[in-house]
């Protein structure tokens, strides 16, 4: 079941000195956020067939997130649900791009609509503090990405700076 979602949404984006095939070859790896991602403790796939792809994801604070894929484009992109197992879900959206032996990485995030607080406060709080926050979030990501592809090594945990959100 897909959550309602907030009509604001954040994006990262960066240039990756790599051909789409090969990105796609690393995200689409078993466990690859642990080599990318400076937030991730563990990775893992739980279901992954021709009906179904769903993973888990652990961050380094011990919070445990699931991915539920529901569009999936070798070379191309994926679209997924993410969030807690049995709680609601933001939409992730990744898309490559070839631009001639380089690949143009985009993920964005449209966060669900929290009824923790009325729906003027809550975007008051989703503009000045969810989706700054979120940003930073997905820039680590994608630099993660980039570093890895690009230097061929591993990220370290919060290589790129700590996040409230997921680092311990």
């Amino acid at each position: 079941m897909i959550s309602q979602l907030s009509k604001f949404s954040t994006c990262s984006e960066i240039l990756i000195n790599s051909e789409v095939d090969k990105v796609w070859t690393l995200l689409t790896k078993t466990s690859h956020l642990e080599l990318v991602h400076p937030f991730c403790k563990s990775h893992k796939k739980l279901v992954w067939d021709d009906k179904s792809k769903i993973d888990q994801l652990t961050y380094i604070n011990g919070l445990t997130y699931e991915r539920n894929f529901y569009n999936f484009e070798k070379n191309k992109g994926f679209k997924l649900m993410i969030g807690k197992k049995d709680g609601k879900k933001s939409r992730v959206v990744w898309r490559l791009n070839p631009l001639n032996e380089k690949t143009h990485l985009s993920i964005r995030v449209t966060p669900y609509i929290s009824e923790k607080y009325h729906l003027i406060t809550y975007n008051f709080l989703l503009i000045f503090y969810v989706l700054p926050l979120l940003k930073k979030y997905l820039n680590s990501v994608t630099k993660g990405i980039k570093f890895y592809l690009e230097e061929g090594i591993s990220v370290k945990q919060n290589q790129f700076g700590k996040h409230k959100w997921f680092s311990s």
